[in-house]
């Protein structure tokens, strides 16, 4: 089991939770080892100052990298999913500048010829509440869009690193979605599923909005607000400034 990283927040008042987190190393590689995990990155806020931060394991497999442990400071982790807080952070900056209604059909949003229709329910409207709850990132209750969680058809469009660049967004969310074995047989609003398509569709609507790529919204809106520089994040791989020498590499648990 590949686990990227763990994050854990916590909104606490007063030096109470700092007993609570002092959880010794040993603790925790032994609990990690347990559960096949094979390293972790924590770290518990409140809203003025950092509580608990923990690293534990390697940037790498020991077979390949002797012994080089996860630096808090430098070790920078592939987000994968937890990306998606992103996506919902844009969204709902949308919203606050009334760019967006979460209730509207998306397809007001969408260019003419990417309409998402639901096969079984065509007169039915998808909204963007519908797909954020259901690309798991709001858990708001159990309203959905329909689109299906299908990972074997979801693998045939991944594309590793920056190789996603080679393929056009909104047409590999027409192929996923114009395919009606795709989409769940339950009325929109009424059963929760998680999908990856899903939170692209999100970024999609999100460029046609702000005119803009989706990792240039993040990076000008988001990072930058936040004081965070190309060296510590961006969207793309190649984007990184200071070489990749500290990006977090995948290897099986327990490989060495």
């Amino acid at each position: 089991m590949i686990v990227l990283i763990f994050l854990f927040v916590a909104f606490a008042q007063g030096s109470r939770y700092v007993v609570q987190c002092s959880l010794s190393r040993t603790s925790i590689e032994n609990s990690l080892y347990a559960a096949n995990i094979n390293r972790l990155a924590a770290i518990v806020v409140n809203s003025t100052h950092f509580l608990y931060e923990q690293t534990v394991g390697y940037n790498a497999s020991r077979i390949i990298d002797t012994g080089r442990l996860i630096d808090s400071c430098k070790t920078i982790f592939v987000l994968a999913s937890i990306s998606k807080t992103f996506i919902a952070v844009a969204v709902l900056q949308l919203v606050e500048f009334n760019k967006l209604d979460l209730d509207k059909d998306v397809n007001q949003y969408l260019l003419s010829h990417m309409k998402v229709i639901h096969p079984v329910y065509p007169t039915i409207p998808i909204t963007m509440r519908h797909i954020l709850i259901q690309a798991g990132l709001f858990d708001l209750g159990t309203h959905t869009s329909g689109i299906g969680p299908n990972f074997d058809e979801e693998m045939k469009h991944y594309l590793p690193s920056d190789d996603f660049t080679k393929k056009n967004l909104s047409d590999t969310i027409l192929l996923y979605i114009n395919n009606k074995s795709n989409w769940l047989s339950k009325l929109p609003g009424t059963t929760f599923h998680y999908s990856n398509t899903g939170a692209s569709l999100v970024e999609l609507v999100i460029e046609q909005i702000a005119e803009i790529p989706f990792g240039r919204h993040v990076k000008e809106n988001i990072l930058q607000a936040l004081d965070v520089s190309k060296q510590d994040a961006c969207y793309r791989l190649s984007d990184f400034e200071n070489g990749k020498q500290d990006l977090m590499e995948h290897y099986i648990f327990n490989s060495s």
